[in-house]
């Protein structure tokens, strides 16, 4: 579970002329909380998918519910700021789909998932099912540069 003190430093390098020490892989995302309507800022990992970006998320955290329904939010990564739309995929099955195309895409970072690929790129079944169950993943679209 990241720390406080590590979720600051994260957002600050995100947010400041860094940014390029960390890659255009993390991100810090700004979203209005559903019930106190207060605004929240958190890193993330994203990955980009043409004018959207990917995020997978463990269920057990809770900033990713704020984006259900299409919810709006603020996403800063390489240095730009966008506007997008969350889309969460929480279904296991639908999981199971996203995150196949995610490790298709992404094989590196099927070992960070604990997903072991066969040597014909396909992730293991048993894998993948066990992280489809841990995990909901998260489309950010509608993507407008700022």
């Amino acid at each position: 579970m990241p720390s406080v003190i590590s979720n600051f430093f994260m957002k600050t390098i995100v947010n400041s002329p860094l940014h390029p020490l960390l890659g255009s892989r993390f991100a810090v995302i700004t979203f209005e909380g559903r019930k106190t309507g207060k605004l929240y800022s958190t890193p993330i990992n994203v990955t980009r998918d043409g004018d959207a970006f990917t995020a997978v998320s463990l269920r057990n955290r809770n900033w990713w519910r704020n984006l259900r329904g299409g919810r709006q939010a603020e996403l800063r990564v390489s240095g730009r700021q966008y506007t997008v739309r969350g889309e969460v995929s929480e279904d296991h099955g639908a999981v199971v789909d996203g995150l196949t195309r995610y490790f298709k895409q992404n094989p590196g970072y099927a070992r960070y998932f604990g997903v072991r690929l066969a040597p014909n790129g396909e992730p293991v079944s048993e894998d993948l099912e066990r992280a489809a169950d841990e995990r909901v993943m998260i489309r950010l679209s509608s993507v407008t540069a700022q």
